[in-house]
C-alpha cells in the first residue's frame, strides 16, 4: 500500500511540475492559446541617445608592460522601455512575453537593466523579434528608430 501511495505522489508531483512549465505566450486572462497572431508595441516608440569617445590610453605604470586601450564609444545615457507582445484578436498582453523576445541594433543595445543604450554614433533601428512558440515558432518584428549622437 505504501508503495502505491509513493508512486501516486510521484505522479502528482510530475503533473504539477509539468503544469508549472507553461510557455510564455498563453492568454494571461483565460490560459488559452486560441489566438491568430501576436502584435508588438513599445513605449517609447523611438530613442535619442548619446555616447562620448574615450580616447586611446597607453599605460605602463602598474605592470611595466605596455597596456593599450583603444579609443571607443561609451554610453552616456540610457532609456527605459517597455516592449509588449499582445495576443490578437483578443487584445490581451502576454504575461512574461519579453522572455520570447530578442533585440538587435547596429547602433544601440539593450543592457542588463533592460534599458536601451547607445553603442556607437549613427542612426538605425532597434528590431524587436517575438517568437511565437505555440504557432510553429512564427516571428513578429517591430522596428523602432534609434539616433545616437556624440556628446560635445
Amino acid at each position: 500500500m505504501n508503495n502505491k501511495m509513493l508512486k501516486l505522489a510521484i505522479v502528482a508531483v510530475a503533473v504539477t511540475a509539468a503544469a508549472a512549465c507553461d510557455k510564455n505566450d498563453s492568454n494571461s486572462v483565460t490560459g488559452s492559446t486560441d489566438y491568430t497572431s501576436v502584435s508588438l508595441s513599445a513605449d517609447p516608440t523611438s530613442f535619442n541617445l548619446h555616447v562620448h569617445i574615450v580616447p586611446q590610453k597607453i599605460d605602463t605604470a602598474e605592470s611595466g608592460d605596455i597596456d593599450t586601450v583603444v579609443a571607443h564609444a561609451e554610453p552616456v545615457d540610457s532609456i527605459a522601455f517597455t516592449p509588449v507582445a499582445t495576443i490578437e484578436p483578443q487584445d490581451v498582453p502576454i504575461a512574461n512575453g519579453i522572455a520570447n523576445m530578442t533585440f538587435a541594433s547596429e547602433v544601440a543595445s539593450v543592457n542588463s537593466s533592460s534599458y536601451v543604450q547607445g553603442d556607437t554614433t549613427g542612426t538605425g533601428t532597434l528590431t524587436i523579434t517575438y517568437t511565437d512558440v505555440n504557432h510553429g515558432f512564427a516571428t513578429t518584428t517591430l522596428d523602432l528608430p534609434v539616433t545616437v549622437t556624440l556628446v560635445p
